[in-house]
Formats: structure tokens, C-alpha cells, sequence
């Protein structure tokens, strides 16, 4: 983000500054009884994760305008200040946008402008259109007390809703597969598609001037590097992090003791992490003493939770954490984005499974012990 102006028509305050040639500009009007404005005062943010953005902006009279340039188009929001939840979320680019709300509710307010916003506008309301059509909200209030033949249809019928929404995105990135938007798409499921599929896609964007300074770009293939990384066959970062006693635990030396070592990232406030707590004790009894090792890695805050977590679900295998919670250093070095997730390595440390779903994990280590 570059070249950012704020423009407030105050009275008496002298602002003059130059008009940018290309870039953008949002309006933003607050209509109705301005005395139901919870403050006067937004906050503008958006960015990337790296290099977030986040400005002020001051109504005057209900209206204030912020100019600015991007070479990185991406969703911004808007809130009110003091507000953690955003009123407002839209796709910047280099246009000219107007943001109108009433006072009394923000969180209907309607942006108009934008080549891609004008895509997200339709496809939202078509969206809605089909959940109003499917009934999809009386299902879902029905759902808990529905037989269990019952629940089968409404999940029919909501997978058909699901299916046909995901059928207009995907329509509108095949007639637009080098745009900010499918950039955007690609970028957030970077962890979930193939990483062939991923490189592809994102060396399509090359040869584009356009994207030559796009961040979004830029971190899609640092991410999809490292989860090339991650892949089986390659060796596994080592690290260190502490124990629940504060000794330094390291990495290369639980698994080089043993034939397979999973590293089980989880938290005390992780609820599917608890329930399968259980489970992978019995594993672990089953499995310790043929050469199966777990090195646990919480994303916990605190020290007091995270070491109850540990006695009451009788974990008795090494654990350690940095305590910064989805912060946590080995976390991003292992690009975990939820828990429960593993990651496991053999005798030398080189990755031989990733991601193993709940399931699978007794039949993985166990084929992998039998070998």
C-alpha cells in the first residue's frame, strides 16, 4: 500500500494534496440520525497478513473520503472505532468506490463500485437468493431434532446450495483465471490444494506486469514453498521449545530414538484436540514400545492451562510450547492453520506422513512400525 490520503472537510482546516492520477477512492456516507453513530471515528484496514494496513479515518457531518493507491488489490474493512467486528468488508482496487449506511445500521450499508466488488455483489445476492429458495435456514433450525433420515436430506439439500454457489465462483475464475480475485481465492486455499495445482496456478500470474508487486503473490508462493517443503521424502525442521519445567526440548533428539515420532500440535481449549485426546493415549500405550514417539507442540497462551490440559487427559509424552498461542514459532514454521493437524518423521528425521486425518492415524502408524 502506497500513496495513502485521508481527505476530512473540515471547517477552517486548510488540506490540499495532490490527486493521484491512478488509485483509488472510497466514500463513505452515513445517512439517517448521525447521534446513533457509535463514534465518529473508522478504522480502515486490510492488506495481507505480512503487511497489514490500517488507517484512520474521521465523519464530518457523516461523510469522510480516503484516496490512496494499491498494486495489491484485497478485501478491506471498515469499523467503527473501539469495535472489534468490522461493520463493512469489500475488494479494494484502484477504482472509485461509494459506501453508503444508515447511522442506525451500519451493517447493512452498500457498496457500489469496483470491477470485482461488483462480481462479489451479485454473487451474494444470487447466493442468497438460493438460500431464501432451499429454505436453508428452516432446515438448519429443524436439523438438531430431525431423524437421522431427516438429517440425511437436509444435508442433501444444503450440499446442493453449496454446490451451486461453488459452481458461480468457479464459473466466474475460469472466465477470469489471471485476476485479483482468483489471486485472492488461490492464495486462501494455498493449504488445501494440491501443490502442483498451486505452483501452476500462481506462475500464471508472472508474466503480468500488474502482479509484478503484488503481495498477495508474493506470500501465496512463500506459503506454497514451504508446504512444498513439508511434503513426505523431505527432511523435517528441527527446533527447540520448552517443556511445561522450562528445560529446552529439541527436536532431532526425540526422533532420532525412535522409528516414528509423531509431533501432535494441539491446545487445552481445542475441543476436537481433547476428544481425541483419549484415543491417542491408547495409541500411544499400543505403539510406545515398538518405536513410536509423540512430541506434543501447544498453541496454548498460558502455562497454568496448557499443564492441566496435559494431567487431565493423561498425556505422558514429551511436550513443549512457546506459550504465544497460534503465534507459536514451530506452528508457523510447520504452516499449521487449525488443530488437531501431526506431522510425522522416521529415524532421520525425514517426513513420511502430514496432515493424517483422526481416523487414519492408528492404520498409518501401524503400517509404518510393520515395515
Amino acid at each position: 500500500m502506497k500513496k495513502l490520503f485521508l481527505i476530512a472537510a473540515v471547517a477552517g482546516l486548510a488540506a490540499c494534496t495532490a490527486q493521484p492520477e491512478t488509485g483509488y477512492t472510497v466514500n463513505v456516507t452515513a445517512t439517517g440520525d448521525l447521534a446513533q453513530l457509535p463514534t465518529d471515528t473508522l478504522i480502515f484496514t486490510g492488506g495481507t497478513r505480512k503487511s497489514p494496513v490500517v488507517d484512520t479515518l474521521v465523519l464530518v457531518e457523516g461523510k469522510c473520503t480516503i484516496k490512496g493507491e494499491t498494486d495489491t488489490p484485497t478485501y478491506y474493512s471498515l469499523a467503527f472505532k473501539g469495535q472489534k467486528r468490522a461493520f463493512n468488508r469489500f475488494f479494494l482496487e484502484n477504482e472509485k468506490f461509494d459506501i453508503t449506511f444508515d447511522a442506525a445500521k451500519p451493517a447493512e450499508a452498500v457498496v457500489e463500485g469496483g470491477t470485482i466488488q461488483a462480481f462479489i455483489n451479485d454473487y451474494t445476492a444470487k447466493r442468497e437468493e438460493l438460500y431464501a429458495a432451499y429454505g436453508i435456514d428452516s432446515l438448519m433450525r429443524g436439523y438438531p431434532k430431525a431423524t437421522e433420515e431427516e438429517k440425511a436430506g437436509i444435508e442433501k439439500i444444503y450440499n446442493k446450495w453449496q454446490d451451486e454457489c461453488e459452481a458461480m465462483q468457479n464459473a466466474y475464475m475460469a472466465e477470469n483465471p489471471v485476476s485479483d480475485y482468483t489471486l485472492g481465492y488461490i492464495a486462501s486455499e494455498v493449504g488445501n490444494l494440491p501443490i502442483e495445482e498451486v505452483e501452476a496456478k500462481l506462475a500464471a500470474f508472472d508474466s503480468i506486469p500488474a502482479f509484478a508487486e503484488n503481495l498477495v503473490l508474493k506470500e501465496a508462493k512463500e506459503t506454497a514453498a514451504l508446504i512444498k517443503s513439508l511434503q513426505p521424502g523431505n527432511q523435517a525442521p528441527d527446533f527447540v521449545q520448552n517443556d511445561p519445567d522450562g528445560k529446552p526440548v529439541k527436536f532431532s533428539d526425540i526422533y532420532s530414538k525412535n522409528k516414528l515420532t509423531m509431533v501432535d500440535f494441539w491446545a487445552s481449549w481445542c475441543g476436537p484436540c481433547r476428544a481425541f485426546n483419549p484415543e491417542l493415549v491408547k495409541i500411544y500405550k499400543k505403539y510406545h514400545k515398538k518405536g513410536f514417539e509423540i512430541l506434543g507442540v501447544s498453541n496454548d497462551n498460558t502455562h497454568e492451562a496448557w499443564v492441566k490440559g496435559i494431567k487431565d487427559d493423561k498425556l505422558v509424552w514429551p511436550q513443549v510450547s512457546d506459550l504465544k498461542g497460534w503465534d507459536n514459532e514451530v506452528g508457523k514454521m510447520y504452516y499449521v492453520r487449525y488443530i488437531p493437524q501431526n506431522i510425522f518423521v522416521d529415524q532421520n528425521g525425514k517426513i513420511v506422513g502430514r496432515q493424517i486425518d483422526k481416523p487414519e492415524v492408528e492404520k498409518f502408524i501401524g503400517d509404518f512400525l510393520s515395515k
